[in-house]
């Protein structure tokens, strides 16, 4: 009687299993049906040409973006005294119609190699004043944007050593942001949610001059493999690591005309979504 209630009970806890596998499998399945791929248009450094060209093609189209932040650019300046800086309104704004704000660190310092000055490069920094900063430009997106109490977060030049530190692991364990971004190229689609690590999700960096067709073609792969695809775009119309106006609307539009494939959601969003998944 004991073998056969034992035998009961395996079979029971076998078929716990395979029901469990079939519902994450048909919730996969059944995503996957509706929107084939996962779009995540990220935007770096709050550079005026995404408040000026990026967030009005944005908001025209319904799609949302997320926007990781260093300290506000023109914050300060203002030509009437008493007046908010206009940067400032934008960022608001922005955060009221449904964009992400997220953390840049405060003063985005890189390696030297890539032209950092010595005395403001990553080399110089501690593990300390990197979280330093992280903290500071919490409370400041905490000010443009108070109703979201989480932060993502993308390492400046996808760099997330200090010296031979790794802190990805220490701004988790302090709580300091929930997801955090990380480099990567054309290839860095993420089909592998179950191993992915949320604080070092990859990227594709999308180099100035970039056209059409090679925006267009990365959302393809990405939907063909079934996975999720991270932009990180700069400057659009102009700046650092530009696109042009005229591709960075038309891809949008191409985005918003294929909606029944793509899920084009926030950084956050879409990290919220895999994981919960996983």
């Amino acid at each position: 009687m004991y073998q056969s209630l034992a035998t009961k009970i395996s079979n029971m806890k076998h078929r716990i299993g395979l029901t469990t596998i079939f519902i994450i499998t048909f919730f996969f399945i059944s995503f996957a049906q509706n929107k084939k791929a996962i779009i995540c248009l990220t935007y770096d450094d709050g550079l005026q040409t995404q408040l000026t060209n990026v967030i009005p093609q944005l908001d025209s189209l319904g799609l949302k973006a997320t926007f990781f932040l260093p300290s506000i650019q023109g914050s300060s300046q203002s030509d009437v005294i008493g007046q908010t800086p206009e940067a400032v309104v934008g960022w608001t704004n922005a955060a009221k119609s449904g964009h992400e704000l997220a953390n840049h660190t405060l003063f985005h310092a890189c390696p030297e190699k890539l032209g950092w000055q010595k005395s403001f490069s990553v080399e110089t920094y501690t593990v300390e004043k990197i979280i330093a900063e992280i903290k500071i430009d919490n409370s400041i997106l905490a000010m443009l944007d108070p109703g979201r109490k989480e932060r993502s977060f993308a390492y400046p030049c996808g760099n997330f050593l200090i010296g031979d530190t790794d802190y990805s692991s220490i701004i988790k364990k302090q709580q300091l942001v929930t997801y955090a971004r990380a480099s990567g190229d054309s290839t860095s689609i993420i089909t592998n949610f179950r191993n992915m690590d949320p604080m070092k999700v990859p990227s594709w960096h999308v180099w100035t001059g970039t056209t059409l067709n090679e925006l267009i073609a990365f959302a393809e792969k990405v939907r063909k493999a079934g996975g999720m695809g991270v932009y990180t775009f700069h400057g659009i119309g102009g700046q650092v690591f530009h696109v042009s106006s005229e591709t960075h609307r038309a891809f949008l539009a191409y985005l918003k005309a294929h909606q029944d494939d793509y899920w084009v959601a926030t950084f956050s969003e879409a990290m919220d979504y895999v994981t919960k998944q996983k």
